[in-house]
């Protein structure tokens, strides 16, 4: 199989005349509002490394080294505002599930050279793209409930849970990787999504060594997207939101095809042209 930036390079060149699924990643970017209030409050120079995997739409955050001092920013929710997020959540969880499956559908549709039918693959893959979209919230719920109940605000000693969270997140994160591309590689739900991704996850192999090799690519690029994005005030902003999502686009059309060579039920595999001028002897 190819090696790793074999793939990455090949995800870049596949951007080509796709380059309108990169407002996904950057729209997503721009809506990540903490990390963009964090990066223009900060004051003085920033330098940082960050590791990753493409556990989603891959965005300019992923590179970046947000500064947690500087800022003055209020994190904490009133238990008064909760009714408002009950209602304001569940709106912006849909939208970004059905852009979140438009964009993977249209990912693989990269693959076979086929129209991007963005709304179509919106539709087709919405409720499982809901369930994995929605499940680190639902996750998130009682300890937050709990530190909500205890402080009266959603914040200050959430930090409690911060490391066993974080633990539990680097696993999670290696064994499921793969199981948005797998929905709609397979086309199939969400479950048998995740059980395929587990099944190639503990063989290691490649799986392991993409994952290796994906979390260096983010090492490697990530002083320099922080030197950019948070030490360039306003501007940095701007560049690093559309650079990422060209970057972010590309690295999810690599992993995508990483998955469909991987995966045995591919339904796409079979039609990509060979791969052998990528391959080492």
């Amino acid at each position: 199989m190819p090696d790793f930036r074999h793939r990455i390079a090949d995800g870049m060149a596949r951007t080509g005349d796709r380059l309108r699924l990169a407002l996904v990643p950057m729209l997503f970017a721009l809506l990540d509002v903490s990390k963009i209030q964090s990066t223009l409050a900060f004051e003085g120079t920033h330098f940082g490394l960050r590791l990753g995997l493409p556990l989603s739409v891959v965005t300019v955050w992923q590179f970046v080294s947000v500064p947690s001092t500087g800022v003055s920013v209020n994190t904490g929710v009133p238990i008064r505002f909760l009714p408002f997020a009950l209602v304001t959540v569940p709106a912006l969880l849909a939208v970004q599930t059905a852009l979140t499956a438009g964009y993977f559908g249209s990912v693989r549709n990269v693959l076979n050279g086929d129209p991007s039918q963005f709304v179509e693959n919106s539709r087709r893959y919405f409720l499982p793209f809901l369930a994995l979209t929605a499940l680190p919230y639902l996750a998130a719920v009682p300890a937050v409930l709990g530190t909500a109940s205890a402080t009266g605000t959603l914040g200050g000693t959430a930090v409690l849970f911060v490391l066993p969270a974080l633990l539990v997140f680097l696993v999670a994160g290696y064994l499921f990787y793969a199981t948005p591309y797998l929905v709609v590689l397979r086309d199939t739900g969400l479950v048998a999504a995740a059980r395929q991704s587990y099944a190639l996850a503990v063989q290691g192999g490649p799986y392991a060594s993409y994952a290796i090799g994906f979390a260096l690519f983010v090492f490697a690029v990530s002083p320099f997207a922080t030197l950019v994005v948070v030490n360039v005030p306003f501007v940095g902003v701007l560049v690093g939101v559309l650079a990422g999502g060209y970057l972010g686009l590309g690295a999810n059309i690599a992993t995508m095809r990483f998955v469909a060579d991987l995966d045995p039920g591919s339904s796409v595999e079979a039609s990509w042209p060979s791969d052998a001028p990528e391959r080492a002897d």
